[in-house]
């Protein structure tokens, strides 16, 4: 092993945009507790992207291993039945897919001028649920502009396997946007993170681990 999930956030860079592809056995929302927790310690706003209601989901999950996690800043976009977090914007499936200026106005509004943030994004990988493939290359075309904004770290969660089932295509397209992919898995009691490609030569075919127990004490504190 080369370090934990923690060292991993460290040696990322602002203007990354960081796809994380998972197993959905792999306790996302551990790592997405990760973010959020890590964001708070380093004294960085976090700016969460909900696609359709993922991130209650990762919240409910969580409290019932005992954790709340830091409150943070939200855009919906589609979804609206649950919430968590403060929401500071709206968006339907479909502008969020259509040209940048529609979430661009939206998440300009929601930062303010507060500077760096960390920028996770939930549950996009439902969208291959709905979308087609003209708003799929639309959607692909906005990820791929924000590449380089260096007042934010991205990090995608995704469901490799939803996305290997319904639109391979776009997961390797998306992919090839990234500048940081790795693969989230569970083996044995530990999370393990696998980086396939990096914006840091550091991070070049590393392995991060940790327990599952040593994170949720550590979200817990």
């Amino acid at each position: 092993m080369n370090g934990t999930l923690l060292e991993f956030f460290q040696k990322l860079k602002f203007g990354e945009t960081v796809l994380i592809e998972y197993d959905p056995r792999s306790y996302p929302e551990l790592f997405f507790g990760l973010i959020v927790k890590y964001a708070e310690e380093s004294g960085l706003d976090t700016l969460v992207d909900d696609v359709l209601d993922t991130y209650p989901q990762f919240a409910t999950k969580l409290r019932l291993m005992g954790v709340d996690l830091p409150e943070a800043r939200v855009i919906k976009i589609g979804g609206g039945r649950f919430t968590e977090g403060t929401v500071v914007g709206k968006l339907e499936v479909d502008k969020y897919s259509a040209p940048l200026g529609h979430y661009s106005r939206v998440r300009d509004m929601a930062i303010g001028g507060t500077g760096n943030h960390i920028n996770p994004v939930v549950g996009i990988h439902k969208l291959a649920y709905v979308l087609n493939q003209r708003e799929t290359l639309s959607l692909l075309t906005s990820l791929s502009s924000f590449v380089g904004d260096q007042s934010r770290i991205a990090l995608y969660l995704v469901n490799k396997t939803v996305l290997d089932h319904l639109n391979p295509g776009f997961l390797r397209e998306f992919e090839e946007i990234a500048t940081t992919l790795a693969m989230l898995d569970l083996e044995g009691e530990n999370l393990s993170l696998q980086v396939i490609k990096a914006a840091n030569p550091e991070l070049m075919r590393k392995k991060y681990s940790m327990g599952v127990m040593d994170i949720i004490d550590w979200l817990r504190d």
